[in-house]
């Protein structure tokens, strides 16, 4: 004959809940205005605090007696060990004009690369480049030897034909954290 393994819920109700805590606290606290007001009710102002309260002084109220100015020694004048500091602001620094000018009669044909980044490892340089790739930047991973047969990975970017190609670059470089070393290509 089949039997029915499901417990049974019991007959009794649900137990019954405490006393919510807010309650005990408004309780607690009017206990403690209660036991407060009798003591206050209790205790008397003491005679002489009531002949002080309201009463005059009986002494006029005297001043503290005036202390005689010390006069300080006069501390001399600081100096500056150098002057190169005021020399620098005064001074005006001019340029010749061929210095200004030589920005501008740059060769346009002229190739450059900028250098982002070198590394030990080829993952750190493949890493990079994959960043620079995510800004627009179009670079290129070279192998270089060094002395005693290290190898370094250098992250370039270019080539960048003419001056303001090359500072469009740069400037883009900066702007999201990365710093550069500028290398023109000469041929």
């Amino acid at each position: 004959m089949p039997r029915d393994y499901k417990p049974r819920s019991s007959r009794r109700g649900k137990p019954r809940r405490g006393v919510p805590g807010w309650l005990w606290a408004l309780a607690g606290l009017l206990l403690g205005l209660f036991i407060m007001g009798l003591v206050w009710l209790k205790l008397e102002t003491p005679e002489r605090a009531r002949e002080w309260i309201g009463g005059k002084p009986d002494d006029p109220p005297r001043t503290a007696p005036r202390k005689e100015e010390v006069t300080r020694p006069q501390i001399p004048e600081y100096k500056p060990r150098y002057q190169f500091y005021d020399e620098l602001r005064r001074k005006e620094v001019v340029i010749p004009e061929e210095q200004l000018d030589a920005r501008k009669t740059a060769d346009p044909t002229a190739q450059y690369l900028v250098q982002v980044g070198s590394f030990a490892r080829p993952e750190d340089a493949d890493r990079l480049q994959a960043e620079l790739a995510l800004l627009g930047i179009e670079t290129r991973v070279s192998k270089a030897r060094l002395e005693g047969g290290r190898v370094r990975y250098r992250v370039q970017a270019g080539p960048y034909l003419g001056r303001s190609a090359l500072d469009r670059a740069r400037r883009r470089l900066k702007r999201n954290g990365y710093r550069d070393l500028l290398v023109r290509i000469i041929r």
